[in-house]
């Protein structure tokens, strides 16, 4: 048995996995400062699990705690992903590979493996990511925006008659109030960018791209895109597993 984790900046996706199926999985929100107490309080390992399967875009720091941990559960072995110029036929335009956030490799790794096609793959966390990628695997480049907390945080912080806390509500309707128009305004950004992509590819490719979007804001923001989008919670997790099971 074998434990995924997808670390991101604010939250883990995790999943125990076994020949290639999901036995459990779930979410939590860490603790930056204090990393190794939230995997303790979060993940159970039972003695079969004898391997971990990383994708971090946390930094080396959470790594670190992560392989402290690691240390106090016995002889479990650490396997860490890295972004490959190509992958079966999937290929990067990144000339410094090193500059991708691993997490977006491996969505578009999943994707390809599925779907063989055109694809327009967003992630809606902290940040927002907008991939896209021909039919023949070629990463056509990418675009990262702030997250809908982060936007919605930066006019907060830096404006002085908006000081009031947001609670998320999906909408893009006109707004009648300060609050609700920095509600909307975020969501209106973030979703007329995820459609301007999608057009774009329509019109270069000369036919609709498949669309999944994933993350934890991703719910919130799928009902109010124009194309249709997959959601997929688990994205990163099953890249994750293609790529090791591949090259392992």
């Amino acid at each position: 048995m074998r434990l995924l984790l997808d670390i991101g900046n604010s939250s883990v996706n995790w999943a125990s996995e076994k020949e290639s199926i999901f036995l459990s999985h779930g979410s939590f929100i860490y603790d930056k400062n204090n990393f190794e107490n939230s995997l303790q309080e979060n993940i159970s390992l039972t003695k079969n699990t004898s391997k971990v399967l990383v994708s971090n875009v946390a930094g080396l720091d959470i790594f670190n705690s992560l392989t402290s941990w690691a240390e106090k559960h016995g002889s479990l072995e650490l396997w860490q992903s890295c972004i490959e110029k190509e992958f079966k036929g999937l290929k990067t335009s990144y000339i410094k590979t090193e500059q991708m956030g691993i997490d977006r490799w491996l969505s578009m790794v999943a994707c390809w493996e599925r779907y063989q096609s055109s694809l327009c793959v967003v992630s809606c966390g902290t940040a927002l990511t907008i991939d896209s990628i021909d039919h023949e695997g070629n990463h056509l480049g990418g675009y990262i925006l702030p997250g809908v907390d982060l936007m919605q945080q930066s006019l907060i912080k830096n404006t002085e008659n908006i000081n009031f806390n947001i609670n998320h509500c999906p909408s893009i309707d006109y707004a009648s109030d300060t609050k609700t128009a920095v509600n909307n305004g975020a969501f209106l950004s973030l979703v007329s960018s995820i459609d301007r992509v999608v057009n774009k590819l329509k019109f270069e490719l000369g036919g609709v791209p498949k669309c999944v979007i994933y993350g934890g804001n991703a719910p919130l923001m799928k009902p109010l895109l124009e194309q249709k989008f997959e959601y997929e919670p688990n994205l990163v997790l099953h890249g994750l597993l293609t790529t090791h099971n591949t090259l392992i």
